[in-house]
Parts: structure tokens; C-alpha cells; sequence
């Protein structure tokens, strides 16, 4: 799937967060955890090991 595609799929997703809490975008958040998940993680800390590690993104 090309990135444009899986952004088109996702920016229909309408995020539910405080506005004031946000830091990052709503896509880079799923598109890191989607990422993260195929490399492996099995949970919310290994998760945030990965998105840590691959930070320069």
C-alpha cells in the first residue's frame, strides 16, 4: 500500500483527543504503532520502545 493511500484510509479516522493534550498528529501516531506491531512489539511499552528508537523519522 503507498503512503498517500494509507493516509487517505486513516484521515477519516476522527481523533477524540483533548486538543490541548496533543503532541503529536493522530496518523503518526497509528502509522508508528502499525509499524512497531509489524516489527514485533506485543505491547503499549514495546511500542514505545519502538517509536523511541525511530525517533529521526
Amino acid at each position: 500500500m503507498h503512503i498517500d493511500t494509507f493516509k487517505q484510509h486513516f484521515n477519516a479516522i476522527d481523533a477524540q483527543r483533548q486538543s490541548a493534550k496533543v503532541t503529536y498528529p493522530l496518523f503518526d501516531v497509528l502509522f508508528a504503532s502499525l509499524c512497531a506491531v509489524i516489527a514485533g512489539a506485543k505491547g503499549w511499552f514495546d511500542i514505545r520502545e519502538y517509536i523511541l528508537g525511530h525517533r529521526a523519522w
